[in-house]
């Protein structure tokens, strides 16, 4: 199948008129031409070359002196400009990274032109032309970088504005910027790969033979870009030259490479700061891990075709971050058969990229690229309080098949048209450590019993594809000293999911649970939660985007780009004769126009001046469509929640008697529903220093409307209050007491949230020159929201609301609020002069890389052991009595990553490295998770006094302990 979308996609390309263009895989070179006393100059044939491909791209200045050269491919430039009467101008060494725009301003002198000036120049230090804020990491950086768990996405935690935590796997890392906890628009060559279920998920993963250079925008955004209130991550694939490359590799580590896991073997009841560095009789877990790479691009038709392919294979035990962490005597005490130390996860991951660039003419460039991603990971969801029982095996497949034809008219006109088919599929399945029966769970103690303690992945008889088909088309017209660019982005999403049965007990205590189980007291439990029948179901959605821009470039030193940005999003089909008329059909919001307006000014050779202001709207969450059509309150799929105070409360450990409608509790989406959006605002002052340095300061605003959240909308006449004016409502189900009496809790996703954020920003970058290059920044920020989000709309959840009433009750940090953050990257290659022989050899070829995180803690909650306010909303979405939400802080986290590479000359352009990687340098103890639910009574008031310090809380985990990797690898 994917052979033939290939096929189709090549020939449509080649046939499609030529209509668009679009910087989200190349860059752009433009200036202005005059003579030496000034004047400028018009008519002037200015050439650009591609050195790596020789292609070629001619463009003539307008009555301003003014050329611009947008949608060139990546790579090193030659630019030409010629007039008779005039001497030739030649610079070389234009290097462009992607969404890059290269200012090369050319003074022509009198003569002739076959005089030649010649200047040999890197390119401009300062992006004078650009408004956006963000970072490019280039692809000396994405290769030679440490990354010891090849993950490409963790390295937007190296970025200016960027706060989150990694991930130490091909999962996705907890990203936030402005504000925007997991609000990212993941791209691949600017083509979509973002997921559109949850917020936070990329669609593809990534390895680092499919990456040629990643851009992190955070702020700043043309009306081109969209559908993300944080930011834009996209990775640039590689593309063949004239000349054959390659490489091949191999990396492994061992289970002595490691240094001991932080906290290993701590129990549920002990505080972090009573475990021991090591029990006595602990052994190390396994980390043995293998990773395969190959690539190699080159030309089949010189000057005319060129190929790219790589490939990766990365299996690794798992283990060590899968920890069970539920104590032997609770083990013992619940009966349960004895627990390793860690679940015997070991994942087999590969990768895959082939990519064809064709030069039909000299005004038509295509680009066809097949991405294809397997995952198979077993026992994946164990660990933590969670026993073996809960695991379940993991299996992910994705491909990405996109194309390109770009075309140029004449010298004004630009256009692009892009197509990209994406398909997802992943599943969890059972194995032959799967509890049976009722999964159980015991508040901040353990969870056993059958993997059914929810409906999405991890849970056994999960199913989830996603098919996103795209279409892009863009127009770019150049007229005097504007630039306008027109386009528009459709984008088809067809889901098919089968949602795993739930069936879940949650109790307040280990001695609740050992009541109802005994038959003493079989109701004793906080919730039942059930979800049966019909599990299966498919919808298609479809996003609209159209937008139209202007580059202005008012003067030399000034650009203005504005423009407006319109995005639809028409939501799949309701249910007809769903109980909830909310269901019967969904609101299309039709008010997503976002103005936008950035300006760029170049104080003077040194100085540049950016600030902007707009409106960027929210990606589109289907999570809570898909929840709202399989958990409608129908007899199709009956979920049932009671409290176990509830009349009718099923006795432990039996399940729900089918038909007890009164104790339905679907989901909805209000009919009011809007997308998010942010109102952001930033400036930013940078400065060059000498050749290589540029230094800034930024600050930015951002204020969040419309934020999703999800409200119990059934509860009513509070029954009375908690002390700190929370409302207490029945769990009888009743028409005094619901709003709907015909259901328990109807959980409605609402647009009712809001968000600010603030921060200023300090950063120091230089480009390679003498073999060093680095980019490092710290960033003080806060942010707040009301918005409290669950698994269904985000994979960086938290508990729910506090207070179905009044939403500001659950205002504080966002789940990914990081006050300061020092982060960022150096890497040097050394290069020697010595007159020795053998001592320049030593001293030629070292190559450090170096990531540095030093980022104050994440917060996290403090919630009850128990519902207090009757909701049934559980676990953990109460809070003791006067306490806030997000309230407790992690401490200082403390890392820095370590890359050495010896590179060892063969024979001509062959040569063998040599590859030392490390994370945590210095195996600095660092505290990542910890239970912070606390014991309280009927009232709400904790049984003891809740700690202010972190490591006083139990079943501590921690990040990454120190861990060596050791690699070869060949280049040509």
């Amino acid at each position: 199948m994917l052979k033939s979308v290939f096929s189709a996609l090549l020939s449509l390309m080649l046939t499609a008129p030529a209509l668009a263009q679009s910087q989200g895989a190349n860059g752009a070179i433009e200036g202005t031409i005059s003579d030496t006393s000034g004047g400028v100059l018009p008519g002037v044939t200015v050439t650009i070359t591609n050195i790596g491909t020789n292609a070629e791209r001619a463009v003539v200045t307008n009555d301003k002196g003014l050329y611009r050269a947008p949608l060139l491919p990546l790579g090193t430039y030659r630019v030409v400009a010629e007039l008779q009467g005039f001497k030739r101008f030649e610079q070389s060494g234009i290097t462009l990274s992607v969404g890059q725009t290269a200012v090369v301003n050319v003074t022509l002198g009198v003569g002739t032109v076959s005089e030649t000036i010649t200047v040999i120049a890197n390119s401009p230090l300062l992006d004078s032309a650009r408004i956006d804020i963000g970072h490019t990491l280039t692809d000396q950086e994405v290769h030679n970088l440490p990354l010891v768990a090849r993950n490409p996405y963790n390295f937007a935690l190296a970025q200016p504005g960027v706060t989150g935590i990694e991930n130490v796997e091909f999962g996705v890392p907890r990203l936030a910027a402005n504000g925007a906890a997991m609000r990212i628009n993941y791209q691949i060559d600017g083509n979509t790969n973002t997921e559109k279920d949850r917020a936070g998920l990329r669609l593809l993963p990534m390895s680092e033979v499919m990456i040629q250079e990643v851009k992190v925008v955070t702020t700043g955004f043309a009306p081109e870009f969209g559908q993300t209130m944080g930011m834009v991550f996209n990775a640039v694939t590689p593309s063949g030259t004239n000349t054959f490359r390659g490489e091949g590799g191999y990396l492994f580590r061992r289970n002595a490479f490691s240094a001991f896991p932080f906290f290993f073997g701590c129990g549920s009841t002990t505080p972090a700061a009573n475990c021991p560095a090591r029990a006595a009789d602990a052994a190390l877990p396994a980390t043995k891990v293998d990773t395969g790479t190959a690539d190699v691009g080159g030309p089949v038709v010189r000057n005319k075709l060129f190929f790219y392919t790589g490939w990766e294979q990365t299996r690794r035990d798992l283990s060590s971050g899968s920890l069970v962490t539920v104590s032997p005597s609770i083990v013992s005490q619940l009966g349960l058969k004895s627990q390793p130390d860690a679940v015997p996860n070991v994942q087999t991951a590969k990768f895959f990229i082939a990519k064809s660039d064709y030069q039909v003419s000299p005004s038509n460039r295509a680009t066809v690229r097949w991405l294809r991603f397997h995952n198979d990971a077993p026992y994946n969801s164990g660990g933590g309080i969670n026993t073996l029982e809960r695991a379940t095996d993991f299996l992910d497949a994705m491909d990405s098949v996109a194309g390109q034809l770009v075309t140029s008219i004449g010298s004004s006109k630009l256009n692009e048209f892009r197509l990209q088919y994406a398909h997802r599929h992943q599943q969890s399945v059972a194995d032959s450590d799967s509890g049976t029966g009722p999964s159980v769970a015991i508040t901040g103690v353990a969870g056993f019993g059958a993997p059914l303690s929810g409906t999405g992945q991890g849970n056994a008889g999960f199913d989830f594809k996603q098919n996103i088909s795209q279409v892009i088309d863009n127009f770019t017209y150049i007229q005097a000293s504007h630039s306008y660019k027109f386009g528009f982005d459709w984008q088809h999403i067809y889901d098919e999911r089968t949602s795993a049965p739930q069936w879940l007990y949650t109790f307040p205590t280990t001695a609740a649970y050992l009541a109802a189980k005994s038959g003493a007291n079989p109701v004793g439990y906080s919730t039942l939660t059930q979800l049966t029948g019909n599990l299966s179901f498919n919808m298609a959605t479809n996003l609209y985007s159209v937008f139209v821009q202007d580059d202005w470039q008012i003067a030399p030193a000034l650009k203005v780009l504005y423009g407006v940005r319109y995005d639809l999003y028409k939501y799949p089909a309701g249910i007809g004769d769903a109980p909830l008329t909310q269901t019967h059909s969904f609101n299309t919001d039709r008010n997503n126009l976002g103005p936008r307006v950035g300006v760029a000014w170049s104080i003077d050779g040194q100085t540049v001046l950016r600030a902007s202001t707009g409106i960027m709207y929210d990606q589109a969450l289907l999570g809570g469509y898909e929840q709202a059509l399989q958990i409608s309150g129908s007899p199709r799929a009956p979920a049932y929640t009671f409290n176990g105070t509830s009349a009718g409360a099923p006795p432990f450990p039996s399940s729900v008697t089918t038909g007890t409608l009164s104790q339905q509790s679907p989901w909805a989406i209000d009919q009011d529903f809007q997308v998010a959006h942010t109102w952001q605002s930033n400036t930013q002052l940078e400065r060059a220093f000498g050749n290589d340095l540029t230094a800034s300061i930024g600050v930015m605003y951002a204020k969040g409307s419309q934020l999703p959240v999800v409200t119990d909308v059934n509860l009513i006449n509070p029954i009375g209050t908690l002390a700190d004016g929370r409302p207490i409502y029945s769990t009888a189900v009743s028409a005094s007491t619901r709003l709907d009496p015909r259901f328990n809790h109807i959980t409605q996703v609402q647009s009712i949230g809001d968000s600010t954020f603030k921060s200023t920003t300090l950063q120091v970058t230089k480009r390679l020159a003498r073999g060093l290059t680095f980019n490092v920044q710290y960033s003080l920020g806060k942010g707040l929201d009301n918005t409290p989000m669950l698994t269904q709309l985000t994979v960086q959840s938290e508990a729910g609301r506090s207070d179905p009433g009044n939403i500001d009750r659950d205002r504080g940090p966002n789940p990914l609020d990081i006050r300061h953050s020092f982060n960022g990257n150096v890497l040097y290659t050394s290069q020697s002069h010595a007159s020795n022989p053998i001592l320049r050899g030593l001293l030629t070829g070292n190559q450090i890389g170096v990531l540095i995180q030093f980022n104050s803690g994440l917060p996290v909650n403090i919630p009850a052991n128990r519902d207090l306010n009757g909701d049934g909303v559980t676990p953990n979405s109460d809070r003791p009595l006067f306490v806030d939400r997000n309230s407790l802080y992690l401490p200082v986290r403390k890392n820095a990553d370590l890359r050495y590479t010896r590179s060892i000359p063969v024979r001509g352009s062959v040569r063998g490295e040599i590859i030392a990687e490390l994370k945590n340098v210095f195996n600095a103890r660092q505290l990542s998770g910890i239970t912070t639910s606390t014991v309280v009574d009927t009232l709400g008031n904790p049984v003891t006094a809740i700690p202010s310090d972190p490591y006083q809380f139990p079943n501590p985990s921690g990040a990454e302990q120190r861990k060596f990797q050791l690699g070869f690898k060949v280049r040509f």
